[in-house]
């Protein structure tokens, strides 16, 4: 079963928002999705959701018309908690608001997941802060025990200790429920540890896709050459990412024999293959617009 997104566009105040956006999302997946704030992650999370309807364009679920298909929306949940009418009730009053809309809700976990986090269970939810909102959005998504889960900055507000215990939390619900969740972020870093693919939305389209092991040939190394000058052919054939003095970081974005007999030659003093990212993949393959367009996105975070 996938989830199948093609050719969605979407207008909003006569603004083109989405463009042609297509994509799948198999069973058991983790997906990143990433673009400049205002680059239309969160309509077209609201448009997969049926929240708003596309333009133009197909959402197919288990080969049938999501939208067109009532017996199948409580296989997909998106919960945009900033503007989610659930703000208004307790988590006690949305439990049983929820087991009517979604027929696998799990009650049990439910409960056990706001008491383990010390969500207060009477309060409002407006009431909480941005981190606990979040928070609360990712429990509610997987006690709905949709296969399809939705999930927007989950990770924004969050402190250290409790980011860490909802990523494993994430990760569970994969490897527990074969849920499969597309996660919206700015954060590649975040995501790296995350993920299986990550989708790039720019231009009102999915522009393109990446994963590090469809990309054996990217290469990242630090090194210190030993002339008064960068070599020359470092620039023509990578991406420097960081230099101080004589050491360099760079990313080859296809790294070949040639480049690594260069490597071993006289000019370098110590050459050493780092570990790859989602990072470095996505700066090799965009190389100098990426670098800007990752500079601008730590301006606006």
């Amino acid at each position: 079963m996938a989830l199948v997104i093609e050719n969605i566009s979407k207008k909003i105040q006569d603004k083109q928002v989405l463009e042609n956006v297509s994509f799948e999302l198999n069973q058991g997946e983790i997906v990143g999705l990433v673009g400049r704030n205002g680059a239309g992650k969160t309509t077209l999370f609201g448009t997969i959701a049926g929240e708003l309807l596309p333009d133009f364009g197909h959402i197919g679920l288990d080969d049938l018309d999501y939208n067109k298909t009532t017996r199948l929306h409580d296989q997909l949940c998106y919960i945009d908690m900033p503007e989610n009418w659930l703000r208004y009730y307790s988590p006690k009053k949305i439990k049983t608001i929820l087991k009517v809309a979604y027929k696998n809700f799990d009650e049990s976990w439910y409960d056990a997941e706001i008491k383990r986090f010390g969500l207060n269970n009477s309060k409002r939810i407006r009431t909480y802060s941005k981190g606990m909102r979040a928070l609360f959005a990712i429990i509610v998504s997987f006690a709905s025990r949709a296969q399809y889960v939705l999930l927007d900055e989950p990770l924004d507000g969050l402190d250290v200790l409790i980011r860490d215990q909802v990523k494993q939390l994430i990760v569970n619900q994969v490897t527990q429920h074969n849920t499969t969740i597309l996660i919206a972020s700015h954060n590649l870093i975040e995501l790296d540890t995350l993920v299986d693919r990550i989708l790039l939305l720019k231009n009102q389209t999915i522009d393109r896709t990446f994963a590090i092991e469809d990309n054996k040939n990217i290469k990242k190394y630090q090194l210190a050459f030993t002339g008064e000058e960068l070599p020359r052919f470092l620039r023509d054939s990578g991406t420097i990412i960081a230099q101080t003095g004589h050491i360099v970081t760079i990313v080859f974005n296809d790294f070949s024999e040639d480049l690594g007999i260069k490597l071993a030659g006289p000019e370098f003093k110590f050459v050493e293959e780092l570990q790859i990212s989602s990072e470095d993949v996505f700066r090799a393959s965009f190389a100098e617009e990426a670098f800007l367009w990752q500079q601008e996105l730590e301006v606006d975070a």
